[in-house]
């Protein structure tokens, strides 16, 4: 199978410590039998392959960042989407984290409907492996694009560091040709406070950053930029969204703990929605944290790559306001990418 690489993987694959520490083992969560718990007695995650994604991380003895919908727990989707009464496909918003596959304006294109995502890689249910510090869920393969998701994801067996190793594997033609592709990770998590980008110094953005879709007034409103990082407020009423063409980091601030995710841009590549690495969603119920990998051309036989690494980070109970916070946030998080 050749193999293409548009990430430099290894400033990433970080060599975890021994695995000695880390306990792997089935557990039923929220009504969903055989999901996997690994945990290293510092932090808990939990992976559902019924559904396809991660649905908890958090501290041990703290509580979930993920974002879960209990509307929909011990559910499980069949081999086509779900519809309504008038047999419009709709979105079966699990929460968590998983990966879509394609940029937003090609879904009706490719899936012959605009929204909701691929369901084959939202919500179907994939094949599990159990790893001695992780796991490894695999989708199937996508009657619309041909293709199939495998994520690797191990826990350091000290501290918080999750490593998500995900592959993109085209198997069979797709219903359009030719067709690209990107690795497009979607968390969920509880709202936070407030959402950092490390913005690009040498942005192709005017701003720095985009507002996207018909918010862009909410996002101005709601973002700011000082000294290189983007402050990005969720709204109270109004959902909004922005994104940017960022390297290295995107983290978010839940009460006194920060959610970072670490990843690398290669700046000789493309990416979606007009060069975008990163993306952030928010809503009243949740927030986004989206992040993308090149947008490439695969044929059969082809795989695109791309690593990422998730880590916690709890702040002082001491920090009393929102600048405070933000500023320590921001001095781990630009220690931790050194």
């Amino acid at each position: 199978m050749h193999l293409l690489k548009f990430i430099a993987c290894c400033a990433l694959c970080i060599s975890l410590p021994v695995v000695a520490d880390v306990t792997v083992r089935n557990v039923n969560y929220k009504g969903w039998a055989s999901s996997v718990e690994v945990s290293n007695g510092v932090v808990q995650l939990v992976v559902v392959p019924t559904i396809g994604r991660i649905m908890h991380y958090g501290f041990a003895d703290d509580e979930n960042i993920i974002w879960t919908n209990p509307e929909f727990y011990g559910q499980a989707l069949t081999d086509k989407p779900r519809t309504n009464k008038n047999g419009k496909p709709i979105w079966t918003n699990f929460g968590g984290d998983k990966v879509w596959p394609n940029q937003q304006s090609e879904f009706e294109h490719i899936n012959g409907y605009s929204w909701p995502p691929d369901h084959w890689f939202d919500g179907a249910k994939h094949k599990v492996e159990l790893l001695e510090n992780g796991v490894v869920i695999t989708s199937p393969v996508s009657e619309y694009n041909g293709a199939r998701s495998v994520r690797e994801i191990r826990m350091a067996a000290k501290g918080t560091r999750i490593q998500i190793l995900q592959r993109i594997e085209k198997l069979k033609v797709s219903r359009v040709e030719p067709l690209r592709y990107t690795i497009w990770n979607v968390t969920q998590i509880t709202p936070p406070e407030q959402v950092l980008f490390l913005l690009n110094p040498n942005s192709h953005l005017e701003l720095g950053y985009s507002a996207l879709g018909g918010k862009k007034s909410t996002v101005a409103k709601n973002f700011a930029v000082t000294d290189g990082v983007g402050v990005f407020l969720p709204d109270a009423v109004e959902c909004q969204k922005a994104g940017a063409d960022s390297d290295r980091w995107l983290a978010a601030i839940v009460g006194n703990i920060v959610m970072a995710e670490f990843f690398r841009r290669d700046v000789n590549q493309t990416y979606p929605d007009d060069g975008l690495s990163v993306e952030v969603y928010t809503c009243t119920d949740y927030t986004e944290l989206e992040l993308l990998s090149p947008w490439v051309y695969l044929e059969v036989g082809q795989v695109l790559e791309h690593a990422i690494t998730w880590e916690l980070h709890r702040l002082s109970d001491h920090l009393d306001t929102a600048d405070q916070r933000r500023a320590a946030a921001i001095e781990w998080l630009m220690g931790s990418q050194e």
